[in-house]
């Protein structure tokens, strides 16, 4: 058995699903302020500095679906088509280091001043989503709209999610914030050079299912490329593997081979792979064929059965069922 898989496969490798999206722009680019302190400085960039190809597409009634990942947990929202958002989306994806303030709002500064051709609103509402003028700031409110007084507002859309997800979070958190067909976009089966995906059309897929999949042949790619910091990331520390030989490595020994190449993944193919998605849990069905130099040993082996995820905090993992 190659690479602890095969009459095992249901134990083998948790997988951590969930795609880190953290571009330069934003991310800790300014500290975060207060969005009831004016802050005594004032950006001069213009979003005209922001490029085409970053705009994004609005749905027939003049809104934007955008994803919001709480340190892995997702919350979904909408902006409207105000000139204000459409500076914002411009900036998407962004990664920014949100502070939570009286258990009421999420809050960062940006690196691009916006427009301020929007909504402006005298106070806040439970699930808005709005930028805060005078500390040139992004500003989610979740709650105690019904005890605040706060003023320099745009609001540009709403959180659509329940809020009791932001309600029951606690300290800051590092948020990444996307267009939501662009995390679709973002799983693109073709980068994957070594992987053969054949019996299923990616592109048809339910996004969950689809979600699964994709880590699933994210895993055999870094495997084929020796990926050492995609593998630490998606293997679990107290991970074992044993193979054909009945010989059993920990984490730390299976990585050790791959690296120095006594293990070479070379080609991997998911034959005809079925996602049953129920609720936070979910089942890969599929046979998977290996083609390796296994310790001088060459060829191609094929292993069928059947994988578990589990949603935790938002993110995919694998289980042992």
């Amino acid at each position: 058995m190659i690479g602890g898989l095969g009459g095992h496969y249901e134990k083998i490798i948790p997988i951590l699903l969930t795609l880190s999206i953290c571009l330069l722009t934003g991310c800790g680019s300014e500290p975060v302020k207060n969005s009831s302190t004016v802050s005594n400085e004032e950006e001069n960039v213009t979003s005209e500095m922001v490029t085409e190809e970053k705009k994004s597409e609005t749905d027939a009634k003049g809104t934007t679906e955008i994803i919001l990942d709480f340190d892995g947990e997702q919350i979904e929202g909408v902006l409207d088509n105000s000139k204000t958002s459409e500076n914002f989306l411009k900036l998407l994806p962004l990664t920014l280091d949100m502070t939570r303030f009286y258990d009421r709002e999420y809050a960062a500064g940006l690196g691009e001043t916006l427009s301020q051709e929007g909504k402006i609103i005298d106070d806040f509402e439970n699930g808005d989503i709005t930028y805060y003028i005078e500390g040139n700031a992004l500003a989610i409110f979740f709650d105690k709209a019904d005890s605040s007084d706060q003023g320099g507002l745009i609001r540009m859309g709403k959180i659509t999610s329940d809020l009791d997800k932001l309600i029951q979070m606690d300290g800051d958190r590092k948020v990444t914030i996307s267009v939501k067909e662009q995390e679709k976009m973002t799983q693109d089966f073709k980068q994957f050079s070594n992987i053969i995906i054949s019996g299923v059309d990616t592109e048809n897929l339910g996004e969950e299912e689809r979600e699964v999949l994709y880590q699933y042949a994210r895993y055999w790619q870094a495997l084929t490329d020796a990926d050492m910091e995609v593998l630490d990331e998606m293997i679990e520390d107290n991970s074992t593997f044993t193979h054909m030989s009945g010989r059993t490595q920990t984490k730390q020994e299976y990585l050790a081979d791959i690296e120095d190449g006594s293990l070479n993944y070379t080609k991997v193919e998911i034959q005809n792979p079925v996602m049953t998605v129920e609720g936070d849990t979910a089942t890969v069905n599929c046979t998977t064929v290996l083609t390796a130099n296994a310790y001088g040993a060459r060829g191609s082996w094929p292993f069928s059965g059947t994988r578990s995820f589990e949603k935790q905090n938002g993110t995919w993992k694998v289980i042992n069922r």
